[in-house]
């Protein structure tokens, strides 16, 4: 399988993994609910249970503003910020719904491991997969035995490409339920991951050993070019030693000619005396006769 396709798989399967997002909030929303006080299916008593009888029924629009309403109230149940927020979540106002689960975490008495796991599912549907990440974290600090926050923080460490820490939680997940739906497609997750590491391994090793033959190689060329100027700088002294040498021969033959040239001039048969203005005297010499 090429690169390209790895990734694929592993996108695919972490689309199968955060589809718990989808099926988990609203449930757990319920659930915090009837944890979190009164949960009669009381029509119109006060405005949380008319908004959570209408939350309930699946009717998340009209269920916001008794929500709203009782969120006013601090006698209110500490749940009406999981409720509220999941219908925000629902009708797509994820801002408010973000906003809504992170008051709900500084409120007294409230779910703290369900109000960030909720934050954490509001940041991943925005795309803000690194705040995801710290508001799963703080839910697992809240409970660190609470599986759901372990398999959506390893789906958000896959999309942030921290493959080691993911596969840590999607372990974490297995060991706490091991017979979860979503199982399968889990440990195909950690096989797909595993491969990817073991990948981006060998991608590493034959990059370091590419920089390397390519650090071994510029210093070969570089001690050739080294080499070749040393070698051009021998031959360029070597040519101005022969050319110093030609002149100084050119220089001593031309001094040569001048001392010839000068005892020549110095040399001749006669000798002429300078009788002043009278004229030149001229004496002959005759080779006596030896008797």
């Amino acid at each position: 399988m090429d690169r390209k396709s790895h990734i694929l798989s592993i996108t695919i399967l972490c689309g199968l993994c955060i589809l718990l997002f989808f099926n988990f909030i609203p449930v757990h929303a319920q659930n915090s609910g009837l944890s979190g006080g009164d949960s009669s299916e009381a029509s119109g008593s006060d405005p949380f249970s008319e908004g959570e009888s209408l939350f309930r029924s699946n009717q998340p629009e009209k269920a916001v503003p008794f929500l709203e309403k009782a969120l006013a109230d601090p006698k209110t149940p500490p749940a009406v910020y999981n409720y509220l927020g999941t219908a925000y979540i629902q009708t797509e106002n994820l801002k408010k719904a973000l906003d809504i689960f992170l008051r709900g975490t500084k409120a007294a008495g409230t779910d703290k491991k369900s109000l960030y796991y909720n934050a954490g599912n509001t940041a991943f549907l925005l795309g803000d997969y690194a705040q995801a990440l710290e508001y799963f974290s703080f839910s697992l600090a809240a409970d660190s035995l609470w599986a759901a926050s372990y398999l959506n923080r390893a789906n958000t460490q896959v999309y942030l490409e921290k493959y080691t820490e993911a596969i840590n939680d999607y372990t974490q997940y297995l060991a706490l339920l091991p017979d979860a739906p979503q199982a399968p497609e889990i440990k195909r997750m950690i096989g797909a991951l595993n491969d990817e590491l073991a990948l981006r391994e060998r991608e590493e090793r034959r990059k370091a050993e590419e920089a390397e033959r390519i650090r071994l190689e510029e210093e070969r060329l570089q001690a050739e070019r080294e080499r070749i100027e040393a070698e051009k700088a021998r031959f360029a002294a070597e040519q101005e030693r022969i050319a110093a040498e030609k002149a100084a021969a050119e220089a001593e033959r031309r001094r040569k000619i001048l001392e010839e040239v000068s005892a020549a001039l110095q040399t001749g048969s006669s000798t002429t005396v300078s009788a002043g203005t009278e004229g030149v005297l001229e004496y002959e010499y005759e080779e006596a006769e030896l008797e």
